[in-house]
């Protein structure tokens, strides 16, 4: 495993959110990203409720079935960050802020991604996973062909978290003027793989064939483990993890004043609607 001989050694904030809806989650992840050119980095922990369909900031919305989507009380909300769609039902969600001023802001995007991913596994196979960091050489595979549709667990990115080979987590970055933003999903069950049933689909692929596709390059906690998982249990294993790892003592703080008038602000920016011109780095 990367070890992390950074100077960023110390206290790192961690916000545990449990379930919100899109939108808040969405809203917080920026607002944090924000207001954090100074301070500690942050760890938070989040869920989704209702289940939600994330689409990335230069996604097409044509591509969601809307209709659906809302007679399923069903969330659509636009990330900040890039990529394509993500399901967000049996998971845990994860963002870490890494101030400007942070000793790990210096670093490369790409080393900031496999720092926090080291981090992540060294978390996650606290619970048995026996997950590892490798170099994924082949980019995109079969879901090349639909680029304009795939699941962002689908595509690939140059390091990813496997076990055996198929794709656990999957994150994103942004760098904003103040901090970095990295998020990402961390599969708890297989209901990520009823995407396609929410996708207006426009190729001769039925939604059947990509939930294989997608099932083939991808598993789940309760897979690894043969058991379920609780979110309290990940909760914990990151905890764990990130401290161990990072060399740091996590320690709760809730939102501020300031953060929540500001995520209340931006919430209603998070719709499906918002789009505008970004100069943001993708790692989906």
């Amino acid at each position: 495993m990367k070890e992390c001989a950074l100077e960023d050694t110390g206290i790192w904030r961690f916000i545990i959110s449990g379930a919100q809806d899109g939108a808040f989650n969405m809203a917080a992840d920026e607002t944090l990203a924000r207001l954090s050119k100074s301070g500690p980095p942050i760890l938070r922990i989040y869920s989704w409720h209702p289940f939600a369909i994330s689409i990335g900031h230069h996604q097409e919305l044509a591509e969601v079935d809307l209709d659906k989507c809302s007679s399923e009380n069903i969330d659509v909300v636009r990330r900040p960050t890039g990529g394509r769609a993500i399901f967000h039902a049996q998971e845990v969600t994860y963002a870490v802020i890494i101030p400007k001023e942070s000793d790990l802001h210096l670093q490369s995007t790409l080393d900031i991604y496999n720092l926090i991913s080291s981090a992540l596994v060294n978390g996650l196979n606290r619970l048995g996973a026996n997950l590892v960091l490798e170099r994924n050489d082949n980019i995109g595979g079969e879901f090349k062909t639909y680029n304009q549709k795939f699941a962002c667990f689908a595509s690939s990115a140059k390091y990813e978290i496997h076990y055996r080979s198929k794709k656990l987590v999957g994150s994103a970055q942004r760098r904003l003027e103040k901090a970095l933003l990295q998020h990402g999903s961390i599969l708890l069950g297989n209901e990520h793989l009823n995407l396609f049933d929410y996708l207006i689909q426009t190729t001769d692929e039925t939604s059947g064939n990509l939930k294989q596709l997608l099932d083939e390059k991808t598993i789940c906690l309760q897979t690894i483990l043969n058991r379920e998982v609780t979110y309290n249990e990940v909760v914990s294993a990151l905890k764990s993890g990130f401290e161990d790892f990072f060399k740091i003592d996590l320690q709760a703080a809730p939102l501020t004043t300031k953060e929540t008038q500001l995520i209340n602000q931006l919430k209603p920016q998070y719709s499906q609607t918002r789009r505008e011109p970004l100069c943001e780095t993708y790692v989906w």
